[in-house]
């Protein structure tokens, strides 16, 4: 195990929340189609809108989160279609107040999750960690991975729930 880098890759299982997004941007992409053609041209703007819509959501269906400890430095970025990758959070571990490696239920005493880059699965390993950031404090759920949870067990202050 090497203490100083750490990488891993999970693929996000869609939710309730966001096939129901998925589905009421493709509704509104079709109705808006069907009125250009039978009402008003006007309506090809939301139709525009919509393809675009329908294009974010085809990026997102299939979506992983990669998580890289490097040197003290945590990054989790984003890799959509296996083609484009999008840096999401990255931070100093120095800056951080503690973690808790558990269930996703119990981690969520610790405070609000405000960032969400896990894998959704039930039975999944989850590394809530609070963090003070430029932008304020952070409370970021994710995926850690055997290497990761053994890191930050040896290194950093376990947070209690």
């Amino acid at each position: 195990m090497n203490e100083n880098y750490s990488e891993y890759s999970v693929s996000v299982q869609p939710t309730r929340e966001s096939r129901a997004k998925h589905l009421a941007i493709l509704a509104v992409t079709a109705a808006a189609i069907v009125l250009a053609f039978q009402v008003h041209w006007g309506f090809l703007a939301l139709v525009i809108a919509g393809g675009i819509g329908c294009y974010l959501v085809y990026l997102e269906s299939d979506m992983e989160y990669e998580t890289i400890f490097l040197d003290g430095t945590l990054e989790i970025a984003a890799i959509y279609r296996k083609m484009r990758r999008k840096v999401k959070f990255k931070c100093d571990m120095k800056n951080a107040s503690g973690f808790h490696l558990g269930n996703r239920e119990d981690a969520i005493r610790l405070g609000k999750i405000t960032r969400d880059f896990s894998s959704h699965q039930k039975d999944s390993l989850c590394c809530v960690l609070k963090i003070g950031t430029e932008k304020g404090v952070h409370v970021i759920c994710f995926d850690p991975g055997e290497e990761l949870s053994q890191i930050l067990k040896l290194r950093y202050r376990t947070m209690q729930v």
